[in-house]
């Protein structure tokens, strides 16, 4: 099979017909192209994003609409932006009324299936792509600015995590991000600022809200109430790259105030640690034993975030590590 240009254009041609056709089997069908994906292709056919930039301090009282407040990350995002003397909003999917975007000058998009072991394909396309199609239409309409959470599972077992790198999402929540990022790109023109970020790990305050379930909650809980932690036989060889949720809030407010253009950034330290060595840090703190289990399915892998788009946008950052949390947290 060949790859390339005349391969994405074949490929973007299938998933129009069976995305309109026959949406139910759609990724099944999807996950077989999985070996051509380029997220190049966003970059190639959008005139690089990342490269044209302008910074300018902006310090006027913001109006922002924050999609998923409900959630781990988007009750986080609403604290730190009313901290910032913002007018902010939130909106909950499943109200009945579309979000009214001309009322803001921005908004930042985190309502989402979040769950990578959601097999409801329906449900997942609905509101991860078709209703972000929708708001990101709106958006240029009004010409409000738009921020949106993507994630680092567009990228697969790899060992390239730039942005411009080949894709090989492998779940039906990884590929409606996919999908969604390769679209936004391609658009012909821009009436407002769309910024999008590929979130690595997060963690932090009200992660206990989050439907995935990430295993640094997961294990305290499991520590304090079981008196055991259990983790997959792969947990020395799963490493990941762990960003703290309040660095996240941190990063959108800073591109609000100072980034004037669009393009799609990773959001992670750079830095990843096993499975093993968080489970470690968590067992000796809680005084309980770790279980090692085979019934546990983690991949070997090693997810860090590439940050040379992300420092050549908005330089170096100081990222909260995640011992750092674990000690705070206990």
């Amino acid at each position: 099979m060949r790859t390339g240009a005349s391969a994405v254009t074949t490929f973007d041609a299938v998933v129009a017909i069976f995305y309109t056709s026959y949406k139910v089997k759609v990724f099944d069908f999807l996950f077989s192209f999985g070996t051509f994906l380029p997220c190049a292709d966003i970059f190639i056919q959008r005139s690089k994003p990342h490269v044209k930039f302008r910074f300018a301090k902006i310090n006027i009282r913001m109006k922002i609409l924050i999609t998923g407040h409900n959630g781990f990350i988007g009750r986080n995002m609403m604290s730190w932006m009313l901290n910032e003397g913002w007018d902010v909003h939130g909106w909950s999917i499943g109200e009945e009324e579309f979000p009214k975007v001309e009322d803001y000058q921005w908004v930042v998009h985190l309502g989402a299936v979040t769950n990578p072991n959601e097999r409801d394909v329906d449900r997942i396309l609905k509101l991860n792509l078709e209703f972000s199609q929708e708001l990101f239409k709106k958006c240029q309409q009004e010409e409000v600015h738009f921020q949106y959470a993507s994630t680092y599972q567009v990228y697969g077992n790899t060992k390239d995590f730039t942005e411009s790198s080949m894709c090989y999402p492998d779940n039906p929540y990884a590929w409606s991000k996919y999908l969604f990022d390769r679209w936004v790109f391609r658009q012909p023109n821009y009436h407002s600022y769309v910024q999008g970020f590929r979130y690595f790990n997060v963690y932090g305050k009200y992660m206990h809200y989050s439907k995935t379930n990430n295993v640094i909650s997961k294990w305290r809980f499991q520590a304090r109430n079981n008196k055991l932690i259990t983790v997959s036989v792969n947990a020395e060889h799963t490493y990941r790259d762990w960003v703290w949720v309040g660095d996240i809030c941190k990063l959108h407010i800073d591109f609000i105030k100072n980034v004037k253009g669009s393009g799609i950034w990773n959001c992670g330290t750079g830095l990843c640690h096993s499975d093993l060595d968080i489970a470690e840090e968590i067992a000796e703190q809680e005084d309980v034993p770790i279980e090692f289990s085979s019934e546990i399915q983690t991949p070997i892998c090693r997810y860090k975030a590439d940050l040379k788009s992300l420092k050549s946008t908005i330089g170096n950052r100081k990222w909260l590590n995640v011992y750092e949390w674990l000690n705070y947290e206990r």
